[in-house]
């Protein structure tokens, strides 16, 4: 015991209470807390202070963290959305990394670099960090948003990439004899372990945990899901794609199982935890006397990383047909140097193709662009926000059809209906059919094209946003319809729509009785819970061939919800 305690046991301790205070002063100081761990990490690492010694037993502790923060945002991110986005992420996000990859090449050469080096530069600086980005969109509550979609498929893309620019390598070592194999081995171990992983998985797992959350027992179901991560982080580990993207993977199939959103409140509080490990651990490898010395190098390594994959993201994202305002909301969180970055710099390292200096540069450079990513996206935003009151190419909405930008016929006594999934399709479609004006919001692109195919007026942009509900003309309608999967969201459409027009009746869809609460505290007249709607439909049928119809309706929940599924107080 006293060994442990003297050394790893200790340096844990350490770590945590450095990121307790470094959290919550960032708190106090309302920033970020991934600031305030990165900041402590610094100070509390070998080139300040110095207090932690087993600096490197601790990052594979904090891996950990990568693994649980990429399983748990592959259960809240939807498949078929990420599918819905295809093009843009999968050809957005190649034309992202080579171009970026060019132009690193070529600052590589202006700063003096040989052309292998200049090489390796544009490979690592191409990289982003999928765990800064999507705890990021996690943290302001825009990972279910268009933009939080295509940023989480393009980080997907990156994190697949990683693999042949591992393959790479060598050839740019000098060892070029096996590249070729190399390069076509990686990229077929890939396609056959994630393929694999789908067809398998999508099968075993959501029989495997429904048989354990039968046992009864939560020790063995968190168990049972701690296993299916690291074994799936692992298989996808050892055929040389990474850890974290065997997570992400596990958490997309569980995603598709009725256990995914148990699984998620498992594991959250542990990720948590080891994401502050994580982001301290990293804070630690910042050397703040590189910083000074080689700050202009380091500032255009920055600049690469920043402006040159927010303009190109920006612009393949618009190119797909995205709205400007998607757009730079999409760019605005790509840059950023991203944790493989690290290994890709230090395997060029260990190949000798670039020295110990180019290591430190891109560790520094990584630090930097992480802790500016939750002002630069949550400031972006505001900044855009601003612009498009004043700049009409930026509002968050279109009207029209695609090749206009007319607007629509005025509207008044009419119905919005914000999102057009599966439930306000329906709505739209028995509107239509009883002659009532209605227009539709959605933040999909291919939803309004899909809306406007059918002949109904539809606006391209987020629902929440005052301009897109003035644009909808809100305070003259009689109704709106809330259908949208993300509660985040409906709750900021409906106090938007509120604020415009106080007497406007809303019906929104909800997915918890804490939910629907407090949207009628906030001023919703109706909150229908689909699930528990369906439920009592089969309550009903089920009771009828032995009761009166009278009596099946008395054995109904009186307390908390009508007999129609819509939330209700104190059985009125």
């Amino acid at each position: 015991m006293s060994s442990i305690a003297g050394s790893l046991f200790t340096d844990i301790v350490i770590i945590f209470l450095a990121a307790f205070l470094g959290g919550l002063l960032a708190r106090y100081l309302r920033l970020p807390v991934l600031l305030g761990y990165l900041a402590v990490g610094m100070v509390i690492g070998p080139h300040v202070l110095g207090v932690v010694g087993e600096v490197d037993t601790v990052r594979v502790l904090a891996e950990f963290g990568v693994i649980l923060l990429l399983f748990s945002v592959g259960i809240e991110i939807s498949f078929r959305d990420l599918r819905n986005h295809g093009k843009v992420v999968v050809l957005g996000g190649i034309g992202q990394i080579a171009g970026t990859a060019v132009v690193g090449y070529f600052i590589g050469i202006a700063l003096g670099r040989h052309s292998e080096q200049a090489a390796v530069f544009g490979l690592v600086v191409s990289l982003s960090s999928t765990m800064v980005v999507l705890k990021t969109l996690t943290d302001l509550g825009q990972l279910r948003s268009v933009h939080g979609q295509v940023l989480t498929g393009n980080l997907l893309v990156q994190d697949l990439a990683f693999v042949p620019m591992m393959a790479i390598l060598p050839a740019l070592g000098g060892e070029a004899g096996g590249f070729l194999a190399d390069f076509a081995l990686g990229i077929a171990k890939a396609a056959v372990v994630l393929g694999l992983m789908a067809l398998l998985g999508g099968k075993a797992i959501p029989w495997l945990l429904s048989h354990v959350a039968h046992l009864g027992s939560r020790e063995v179901f968190i168990l049972t899901v701690a296993a299916i991560i690291f074994t799936i982080a692992a298989i996808t580990e050892s055929a040389g794609l990474s850890a974290a993207l065997g997570a992400f993977v596990a958490g997309l199939l569980l995603n598709q199982s009725d256990f995914g959103h148990r699984a998620l409140s498992e594991v959250v509080p542990l990720r948590h935890v080891f994401s502050a490990l994580f982001f301290v651990s990293l804070g630690m490898l910042t050397e703040p006397a590189f910083l000074a010395e080689n700050w202009r190098v380091v500032l255009v390594t920055i600049g690469v990383a920043v402006l040159v994959k927010f303009a190109l993201t920006a612009s393949l994202t618009r190119a797909f047909g995205y709205l400007p305002h998607t757009a730079l909301l999409t760019g605005l969180g790509i840059g950023q140097v991203g944790e493989f970055s690290f290994i890709l710099a230090g395997s060029a390292v260990t190949l000798g193709i670039v020295g110990d200096d180019f290591l430190s540069l891109i560790v520094v450079s990584a630090v930097v662009t992480m802790a500016m990513t939750p002002w630069v996206m949550n400031g972006g935003e505001r900044a855009i926000n601003g612009l498009s009151q004043r700049v009409s190419l930026l509002r968050p909405y279109r009207l029209g059809n695609k090749k206009s930008e007319e607007p629509q016929p005025s509207l008044e006594g009419h119905v919005v209906v914000c999102g057009f999934g599966h439930i306000g399709s329906l709505v739209a479609q028995a509107l239509s059919e009883h002659a009532v004006n209605f227009i539709v919001i959605d933040l999909d692109p291919q939803m309004v094209v899909q809306c406007r195919g059918q002949g109904h007026p539809a606006i391209h942009g987020e629902s929440g946003s005052e301009a897109v509900l003035e644009a909808a003309r809100v305070k003259f309608a009689r109704l709106m319809v809330i259908s949208t999967a993300d509660p985040i969201s409906a709750w900021v459409t409906a106090q938007q729509a509120l604020h415009l027009n106080p007497d406007l009746d809303i019906v929104a869809r909800v997915h918890s009785r804490e939910e629907g609460e407090r949207l009628q505290r906030l001023g919703v007249r109706e909150v229908v819970w689909p699930e528990m709607e369906a439920g009592l439909g089969m309550v009903r049928h089920s009771l009828q061939p032995y009761r009166t119809a009278s009596e099946a309706e008395g054995a109904l929940p009186a307390e908390g919800l009508s007999e129609d599924g819509k939330i209700i107080h104190n059985g009125s």
